[in-house]
């Protein structure tokens, strides 16, 4: 379910970071979005809120793909129980905690 739900907003949260990334370095991005992105804005919407949160919204779409790949493929309950930790402990707390430093300092 987590999987699921993430994966819409993570897509559209990439392609706006997307454009604009390309919107900071050249002023086609204004045109193919009809004036919408423009220079400044871009640089608004990579400098603010929006890299935290599709960062956050990637974090939990990897720890539930990871942990349906690992109850998928992992038929030895203790491993899977290891591997689900490990999980949790990389993808979800350290990847985390590291957004979270990179958006405050």
């Amino acid at each position: 379910m987590l999987v699921e739900c993430s994966s819409i907003p993570l897509l559209i949260g990439f392609y706006i970071l997307y454009l604009s990334g390309y919107g900071l370095v050249t002023q086609r991005v204004r045109w193919l979005t009809l004036g919408l992105l423009g220079h400044r804005e871009s640089m608004l919407l990579h400098t603010g809120l929006l890299p935290y949160i599709v960062g956050v919204i990637m974090v939990l779409h990897a720890v539930g793909g990871f942990g349906l790949m690992i109850n998928r493929r992992v038929k030895n309950s203790t491993l899977r129980a290891a591997l689900e930790l490990l999980n949790l402990l990389i993808v979800g707390v350290f990847l985390l905690v590291q957004l979270t430093l990179l958006a405050l300092l």
